[in-house]
């Protein structure tokens, strides 16, 4: 159980505590993975793509792919808080703790990247989905220079993602030690 007896509202069993922080490890690793795959292996192979395979490849796969990072984005802010209502035993007053502040560190890159993916990476990738179904079905000829863009602005936004992930990771390995 946690410290503070004097709330029986915020006893959290430590095996649940742990089962939090797999949580939280295992979305965070997908949601970084998500953004490697895309950003290394995904994204210089469908440009070497012959243009009929990378529509095709942008419009059926991308969007499961996009929905995928989103669910792993969600889920690692959910076993975040719930992690860190778990260790701060809800208590505000560690945040002033050198842990407590490394952790509000991660928390703040973790939130800012997060509303980076869903208000500029996602939202271009599904701009390049739709591109592509449309050029799919014959409603645009030749190589769509809107789709290009877009695709180039989900390119730059999932480097610039993995980057802040990166430097939350960071933090937060700091915090743990």
């Amino acid at each position: 159980m946690n410290k503070n007896p004097s709330n029986p509202l915020i006893l959290v069993p430590e095996t649940v505590t742990q089962i939090f922080a797999f949580g939280h490890v295992l979305a965070a690793m997908v949601w970084l993975g998500g953004g490697m795959f895309t950003a290394f292996a995904l994204g210089p192979n469908i440009r070497k793509m012959p243009q009929g395979a990378a529509l095709e490849f942008n419009a059926r796969v991308v969007p499961n792919l996009t929905r995928f990072i989103q669910a792993s984005i969600g889920s690692t802010l959910l076993f975040g808080l719930l992690l860190l209502y778990a260790v701060s035993d809800g208590d505000s007053s560690w945040f002033s703790t050198t842990q407590g502040e490394e952790v509000s560190v991660g928390i703040a890159l973790a939130l800012v990247t997060a509303i980076m993916a869903f208000t500029v990476t996602m939202p271009a990738f599904r701009k390049v989905s739709k591109a592509a179904a449309e050029a799919l079905e014959g409603k645009q000829q030749g190589p769509p220079t809107e789709m290009m863009a877009n695709a180039k602005r989900a390119r730059q936004g999932s480097m610039a993602g993995i980057i802040l992930l990166l430097i939350t990771l960071a933090t937060m390995v700091a915090a743990g030690f």
